[in-house]
């Protein structure tokens, strides 16, 4: 299992500002705590155990990155050398006024970043672990520094500032790399849950099309292999609709691949208000007994935003695909448009008996339901007398 969380952005672009944010450190810092270990007055193996956890320190902090556990951890360790070792002497410890623990140079404020960096970027429970860790490391620099006499504050004041310094240095690292970690997540998040909006609305509108364009496609092959044996020269008539009815799907499935492919190229503007009167008489042609009421259109209706005037079209389109796939062959349907104030209403009736689909909604009213609901509107579905009954009401 892996041990890293991967955050939002490039992962080389991560790297390279580690990478600097290393370099910045080892040019300000290390020169201070190198020279101070060289000229230290300790023993040999000291010096060498010193400027290897210098050293390991500041690699750590350039690999926190892409390692954070295993950075913490050798970052940790350099660290544990640091309060551990003998004091040091030499012109630095002349300059302090007393000779001076290990973990007071500089270079022991890397254990800070790579804290952050193992909150922010390594999966649980090592954040949790490395603040143990860092806490436990507080307590021991605390009493390691606990008689330290290079300064002129009382002992109190001494042990305050060095306890609030130490902890407060660890718990604000830790939380800061908690809240980009946290955020982080919340990013991807919303980027997966408008992902997974994208794909149910072009899924939606893939089955709008296909379930309508087959729809009435298979109405007309069924009715032409009937009536073309007896009237052939319907059959040029009905293949014209099929064909037609054919053409529009492809463009509107053009329209939907653009989006997908993300094309730069313009699509065709999606059906509004204005091509439900189209609509209508494509289903009269398709063998459906149709009563239209609306106003008109053009003239008579304010302007609606596109998504309502989309989202009409494609409940009146899968009502009436619906009607022609459950109800009789014989049923009536009517289509109402109404314009009240601040609002836009459709109204699909019919008498055709009611539909499976009450007993279980399938795809297509669970869509409808969605697109509604998407622009704030309103779906109410169900049996009325001996029919169906689909009304959408959507603000304005």
């Amino acid at each position: 299992m892996s041990t890293t969380a991967t955050g939002p952005g490039p992962r080389w672009l991560g790297g390279a500002a580690q990478l600097a944010v290393a370099g910045v450190l080892a040019l300000v810092v290390l020169p201070v705590g190198w020279t101070s270990v060289v000229e230290g007055e300790v023993a040999r193996p000291w010096r060498w155990a010193l400027l290897a956890a210098l050293a390991a320190l500041h690699l750590a902090v350039a690999t926190a990155r892409r390692w954070p556990v295993a950075s913490f951890a050798v970052g940790a360790l350099a660290e544990l050398v640091l309060v551990t070792a003998p004091d040091l002497g030499g012109p630095t410890a002349t300059a302090a006024g007393s000779e001076y623990a290990p973990v007071l140079l500089p270079s022991s404020l890397c254990f800070f970043v790579l804290l952050y960096a193992v909150s922010a970027h390594a999966a649980r429970p090592w954040p949790t672990a490395a603040l143990v860790g860092g806490l436990v490391g507080c307590l021991l620099t605390v009493v390691r520094l606990w008689g330290f006499a290079g300064t002129a504050l009382e002992s109190w004041t001494w042990w305050l500032m060095l306890s609030t310094a130490t902890v407060g240095g660890t718990v604000a690292a830790w939380a800061l790399g908690r809240f980009r970690a946290t955020r982080a997540a919340w990013i991807a998040q919303l980027a997966e849950q408008g992902a997974a909006d994208e794909r149910r609305r072009i899924a939606r509108e893939m089955h709008d099309v296909v379930a309508h364009s087959l729809a009435v496609v298979v109405s007309h092959a069924e009715a032409g292999r009937l009536v073309v044996a007896q009237s052939p020269d319907r059959a040029s008539g009905i293949l014209a609709t099929i064909a037609g009815t054919g053409r529009e799907a492809l463009t509107e499935m053009r329209g939907l691949l653009g989006v997908l492919r993300d094309d730069e190229a313009p699509t065709d503007p999606q059906p509004g208000l204005a091509d439900l009167p189209a609509l209508v008489e494509r289903m009269r042609t398709a063998g459906l007994t149709l009563e239209y009421d609306a106003p008109d259109l053009a003239t008579e209706v304010p302007a609606v935003p596109p998504g309502v005037g989309l989202t009409a079209y494609r409940v009146v389109q899968e009502a009436l695909t619906n009607v022609a796939r459950h109800a009789r062959p014989d049923a009536v349907v009517r289509v109402v448009v109404d314009r009240p104030a601040d609002a836009l209403q459709v109204v699909v009736t019919d008498d055709g008996g009611a539909p499976a689909v009450a007993a279980a909604p399938g795809r297509g009213l669970t869509g409808m339901r969605e697109r509604v609901e998407a622009v704030g509107g309103t779906l109410e579905t169900g049996p009325v007398a001996s029919g169906w009954r689909v009304s959408a009401r959507m603000p304005v």
